[in-house]
């Protein structure tokens, strides 16, 4: 069952002044961050003191063989550690983290995100998803309910970051 997206005030927080550079999204009553930046500032994005915490992340930018939209899925325990194993991944041009404020995302959790994204992403068709598998994750019924509320805010701010890859093709 679908909800209606819920009136919203999104506190939008240019870092360096760019719109388009380092910035981090929160939105009112939420215990989520977003946190974007382009590939050139992704030293500065892996400071990020929220970084060090359990998350999801999207890399979005275009595949090189076929020029369209990608995007790459994941979750990490260590969101910073993580995104430095991706440095060697051409694809991509930046990247849109995720985590809590309150730093209560379980590995269960941060899975059970990533396991719907890849498969919202992969639905809508705008975007080539460039994961190999979805890992997914069950959860206990309150949880579940819990982490639908995270995604719809998630949701909610991904285009405002400018990520359109779950609008549909």
């Amino acid at each position: 069952q679908e909800n209606a997206l819920q009136a919203a005030t999104i506190k939008l927080f240019l870092v360096h002044g760019s719109p388009n550079g380092l910035r981090t999204a929160e939105l009112s009553n939420w215990s989520g961050k977003a946190l974007a930046a382009p590939r050139t500032e992704i030293t500065e994005l892996l400071k990020r003191e929220e970084l060090n915490s359990r998350g999801i992340y999207l890399l979005t930018g275009v595949d090189p063989e076929s020029g369209e939209n990608a995007i790459y899925i994941g979750e990490a325990e260590n969101v910073a550690n993580r995104l430095k194993g991706h440095a060697s991944k051409d694809y991509w041009n930046s990247v849109t983290v995720f985590v809590s404020k309150d730093e209560n995302l379980t590995k269960a959790h941060i899975r059970h995100l990533e396991g719907i994204l890849i498969q919202l992403a992969t639905e809508a068709g705008s975007s080539i998803v460039m994961n190999s598998a979805s890992s997914g994750a069950k959860l206990p019924e309150s949880d579940a309910a819990e982490m639908n509320i995270f995604l719809e805010k998630c949701l909610q701010l991904l285009p405002v970051l400018g990520i359109t890859d779950f609008n549909k093709a």
